[in-house]
């Protein structure tokens, strides 16, 4: 740009959720669920990674295959549909790399498949048994693919859930909110919610941390980003 400008820049991210020991699996499942595959998973802060709990671990997953496998996919056109389509070719791929990613390192317990009918449909997909250091759970797949990771204390969650350029948000799963509320506040990200995700208000601000943006959207701190603050320096002697 030949001049300087100020902007507010809203990137990708790569949310984690930490769901704790004492989570009632069923219910933290239907939220987590929601949360990841709003849009077929095409939101910048939909969960694309989850942290969970080895004693609450099978139980999960069990629970979301069974959410996966009962969603109606179709066009969003169409009475009853809850999921929709990938939205251009470029990105339909892309998944189908992730998709092959997850086959390798991971099990895929519910979709894993792109349907067969016109348009870039792909099941909702959960995968278990996988871990750091794969394309499905380092990279933001951006589409219906969610990992599932099995951590043993919370302490490791955190570490793994930060571990990531990205800090756009993230969200903690718990019965004890104190608790929830600790972690919260150790999770690098300009977001963090208990027991919901993608809960948004034109009153509350928005930004992310590390590479998931500049500055502020929403709320107060929102419009003080299109303010130019001024010194007024007074000699009263």
């Amino acid at each position: 740009a030949e001049t300087l400008k100020r902007l507010t820049l809203e990137l990708g991210g790569n949310d984690a959720s930490i769901v704790l020991d004492d989570v009632d699996p069923k219910k933290a499942a239907k939220g987590i669920f929601q949360g990841a595959f709003l849009n077929c998973g095409q939101v910048c802060l939909a969960i694309k990674r989850v942290y969970a709990h080895e004693s609450v671990y099978d139980a999960l997953c069990d629970e979301l295959a069974e959410l996966a496998n009962n969603a109606v996919v179709d066009e969003g056109t169409k009475q009853g549909a809850q999921i929709g389509p990938l939205q251009n070719k470029m990105q339909f791929e892309k998944v189908k790399e992730f998709l092959e990613d997850a086959r390798k390192n991971g099990k895929i317990i519910a979709g894993g498949e792109v349907m067969d009918r016109p348009g870039y449909f792909i099941r909702p997909t959960v995968v278990r048994d996988v871990t750091d250091g794969t394309k499905i759970v380092d990279e933001e797949q951006f589409g219906p693919v969610l990992p599932v990771i099995k951590v043993s204390d919370e302490n490791d969650a955190i570490r793994r859930a930060n571990a990531s350029p990205w800090g756009l948000g993230g969200s903690v799963w718990s019965s004890d909110i104190d608790r929830a509320h600790k972690i919260a506040t150790q999770m690098e990200t300009g977001t963090v919610w208990i027991n919901t995700h993608l809960d948004f208000g034109p009153h509350i601000p928005f930004g992310g941390a590390k590479q998931s943006g500049i500055g502020t959207e929403f709320g107060q701190e929102g419009l003080e980003e299109f303010t130019q603050l001024s010194v007024i320096n007074i000699n009263k002697g």
